[in-house]
């Protein structure tokens, strides 16, 4: 099976105010400039082609409430950003990022702002940061990261992506990868996680990490995943003192399905690992007495899944979504200063129901994109979102295939988004709608070429 880039979204941390926003760098990302003065107002980026993203929050009028602006400067392909830390707390009200620092391979820049009680962090390896979303206004409200995993094989667990980990430095170290999916997770917890061991689909077991207090062994728990349906995606939990250690103090685990947990009691520092479209394929940490840290090994999802990415645009509207079991040959958009609807036909010849255009005076033009598939097949979208009628919705859109792009289509102006990935197909279609097309986002399978 041929390697691919695959992309993995982050987070975001922080609030719900503001609109939402997303940046991809067409290359490296070479600076970072923040204006920053109790909180983070505003954040702006420039790739290595000397683009320039816009500016993402900063929306204020109060003159004193600009910040001060500060400037990160990456010195890129040598130096390359890896990850990035931050709190978030209340600001005049607002949920807001607090504080943020950068790291690269070589170092970390920050942190700049006010650390507030509630901090986030993604301590990944294996990748770097090739994006950035979230939600702004005034300030800057959210954040989270695309990470780009490189030669990612499918086949196997090899590509996988280290995050974490979080806890204590007490106790030995530990990390496996497995080679089918994690079925059983056997949990002792008290007051505390005391261990931590696993089965995989294959029947090998992992473990016990933890657990060599022998009068303090705490309760067993089992959780059974039966890797057809459902699959771990990531964790959450707590970390602090017990007895004197800095140790896993509360353990949750997320499924596609469902969350199993909490298992200890939730005191400490909290973590978690928003994360989309990807597996957990393993873990590693360190144990002694108890479980002093942990972290997980994921991979984008296997080839029968999907990775979902976006939606862009705004919230007005209701939610949508649009699947296919086939090929999607057919996309039709009625189209003026903004795009005000959209809909979808596959290779067998069903229609999907138009997603926006409940405006029947301001319905716009048709046009059709004709995907000669299979030959031909849709791997990615881009476009612009801005405001049109007091509403933040999709003011352009591009397709791109294997062999084309076809657009733009509309006026392309406010903010731009784009999905640089390549041995994909886009499978599926997601967003909101109302009167116009507000948001949209899609669904890609990795290929299967062998």
């Amino acid at each position: 099976m041929a390697s691919l880039e695959a992309i993995i979204s982050l987070g975001p941390w922080g609030g719900l105010g503001g609109d939402h926003w997303s940046y991809r760098a067409s290359r490296g990302i070479t600076e970072i400039v923040l204006r920053v003065e109790g909180n983070i107002k505003s954040i702006s980026f420039k790739d290595a082609s000397g683009l320039v993203s816009g500016t993402f929050g900063g929306r204020g009028n109060d003159p004193n409430d600009r910040g001060e602006q500060k400037k990160i400067e990456i010195q890129w392909p040598s130096e390359y950003l890896k990850s990035i830390s931050g709190t978030y707390g209340s600001y005049k009200g607002l949920l807001v990022i607090t504080s943020l620092s950068f790291i690269t391979n070589l170092t970390t820049y920050g942190p700049f702002g006010t650390a507030s009680s509630e901090p986030f962090s993604i301590p990944i390896a294996n990748s770097a940061v090739v994006g950035f979303h979230g939600r702004c206004g005034y300030y800057l409200d959210a954040l989270g990261s695309f990470n780009d995993i490189l030669s990612v094989n499918m086949a196997n667990s090899h590509g996988s992506i280290s995050v974490g980990q979080w806890g204590g430095p007490g106790g030995g170290p530990f990390s496996f990868r497995v080679g089918s999916w994690i079925k059983e997770i056997i949990v002792h917890e008290g007051t505390n996680i005391k261990s931590l061991s696993f089965k995989d689909g294959n029947g090998h077991e992992y473990g016990k990490f933890g657990g060599n207090n022998a009068n303090d062994t705490g309760e067993e728990r089992r959780i059974e995943i039966d890797g057809h349906s459902e699959h771990l995606t990531s964790i959450t939990g707590t970390y602090g003192n017990y007895s004197g250690l800095v140790v896993i103090t509360s353990l949750s685990f997320i499924t596609n399905l469902t969350t199993y947990g909490p298992f200890g009691a939730a005191t400490g520092t909290s973590f978690s690992i928003p994360i989309e479209g990807s597996v957990v394929i393993g873990f590693h940490g360190r144990g002694g007495f108890y479980l002093d840290a942990i972290g997980i090994h994921v991979k984008p999802r296997d080839i029968e899944g999907t990775i979902s990415i976006g939606p862009w645009g705004g919230q007005g509207g209701n939610p949508w979504s649009y699947m296919t079991n086939r090929g999607i040959n057919q996309i039709v958009i009625n189209v003026g200063l903004n795009i005000k609807s959209i809909s979808f036909r596959d290779t067998t010849d069903l229609d999907s129901a138009t997603f926006g255009g409940n405006n029947p005076n301001d319905i716009g033009e048709r046009k059709t994109v004709l995907i000669n598939w299979p030959s031909e097949h849709l791997i990615s979208i881009s476009g612009t979102y801005g405001n049109f009628a007091s509403l933040l919705t999709i003011t352009s859109l591009s397709f791109t295939t294997n062999r084309a792009t076809h657009g733009p289509f509309g006026t392309g102006s406010g903010t731009s988004f784009s999905i640089p990935i390549n041995n994909n197909t886009a499978v599926a279609f997601q967003g909101r709608a109302g009167h116009y097309l507000d948001a949209i986002g899609i669904f890609v399978k990795p290929e299967t070429t062998i």
